[in-house]
């Protein structure tokens, strides 16, 4: 969350009553909720920018667990430095494509 808006707290009536102003705040990135009932929280209410960065780190968080995914960017890494690469030429003519099917593409 870039802009690091700071959490409110806010009990589950007060929220009903400012669900509006909430939103619009949330959704400025001004600020998020946590919502409260009987002094615990329950829920946040954030805005859908704030939600989306949040959802893209999870993801990332993922593959970063992920042993299968992370032993192909250290294959993918040794392979640039040792120059095992290459370029979109080279590619198209090992993966088989001819000029016609790539002329076509262009199309």
């Amino acid at each position: 969350m870039a802009n690091n808006p700071m959490p409110k707290t806010i009990s589950a009536t007060e929220a009903s009553n400012r669900f509006g102003t909430m939103i619009d705040e949330a959704a400025r990135g001004r600020s998020f909720f946590v919502v409260t009932r009987m002094g615990r929280p329950q829920a946040v209410i954030l805005g859908m920018d704030q939600y989306r960065e949040l959802i893209e780190l999870l993801e990332a968080v993922d593959e970063l667990q992920d042993k299968e995914y992370l032993a192909g960017i250290a294959e993918a890494r040794e392979d640039i430095r040792v120059g095992r690469i290459l370029n979109l030429e080279a590619l198209d003519k090992e993966l088989g494509f001819t000029e016609e099917e790539l002329g076509a593409e262009m199309r």
